[in-house]
């Protein structure tokens, strides 16, 4: 990929990717760039020189080496993640009340239906295969999600319950979350979903599922992101929106994809218990009568 081409996850991807390669001039912009992104777009390259003890010119090179013809080219997609999802949720709301209401509506609707399209570009075949696999192996299945993710958490839970016993939601017990990871065991998988700014609950699942060796798959706006570093797959997501918040829309639609995706590999077994775990609801009064 040509560099002008570049989106914001394609050039922390391309950064990780050169570093161990790079002199240890450039490598130490590289890792100031990739831990300060929002400094990127929002200070002058002498500034950041400043920060990060290096001289300006270097930044000119490292942007060169990683294929863009000047710094201006480098820093558009750092400048564009910041408009599209990252800036401050209380500065996107001000933004959004003095734009007025009149096409916010079909600019969301339109805007998620190209993050849907986004997805299906990001995540092959090969990599919901691998994902399938992980959690088909697993005797025990533990998804984690907080804040605004806990509705793609849930509902991955909730999906795969219809047909699987074994697939529980952490930090679902009210402050029990130290206790469900100190139970977690390498036989079974972990599912972490999260956006930039990660929730601080994340940090104990990936580190206690690393510590046992627990295979983890990320569903993540980044393949950077640090939930994702660690994982076995990451499944990617964008959350652009006219919004002043993020969209986890298109996380929605992989977490459903994935159960969609589970439920038919595992064959006609799988389908009966989805008709018997639909059935006991009925039983149960799950629903209004209609």
């Amino acid at each position: 990929m040509d560099g002008p081409d570049m989106n914001y996850d394609a050039v922390q991807a391309r950064i990780l990717t050169e570093i161990p390669d790079l002199s240890s001039e450039l490598r130490k912009a590289a890792r100031f760039l990739v831990d300060h992104p929002d400094e990127v777009a929002l200070v002058s390259m002498r500034v950041l020189a400043s920060r990060s003890e290096v001289t300006p010119t270097t930044f000119v090179r490292l942007a060169r080496r990683l294929g863009f013809t000047d710094w201006a080219a480098f820093r558009k997609p750092f400048e564009n993640r910041l408009r599209s999802g990252n800036a401050p949720f209380a500065a996107k709301a001000d933004a959004l009340v003095l734009r007025g209401p009149e096409a916010i509506f079909v600019e969301s609707l339109r805007t998620n239906a190209a993050n849907f399209a986004a997805a299906e570009v990001a995540n092959d075949g090969k990599e919901i295969a691998r994902a399938c696999a992980i959690l088909e192996r697993a005797q025990h299945v533990r998804v984690a999600g907080f804040r605004s993710c806990r509705a793609p958490a849930h509902a991955l839970v909730y999906l795969c319950r219809m047909f699987r016993r074994d697939v529980t939601l952490l930090g679902s017990d009210g402050g029990s979350l130290e206790a469900e990871l100190a139970a977690l065991d390498r036989k079974d998988a972990v599912v972490v979903i999260g956006f930039a700014p990660y929730s601080r609950e994340l940090g104990p699942v990936v580190e206690t599922a690393q510590r046992h060796g627990v295979p983890m798959i990320a569903i993540a706006d980044s393949i950077a992101a640090p939930i994702a570093r660690h994982a076995e797959v990451a499944l990617r997501f964008s959350t652009d929106s006219p919004s002043f918040f993020p969209s986890v829309a298109a996380a929605l639609a992989i977490v459903e994809a994935l159960a969609a995706t589970m439920l038919a590999r595992s064959g006609p077994a799988a389908a009966a218990r989805v008709r018997a775990t639909e059935l006991e609801l009925q039983g149960l009064g799950a629903y209004l009568p209609e």
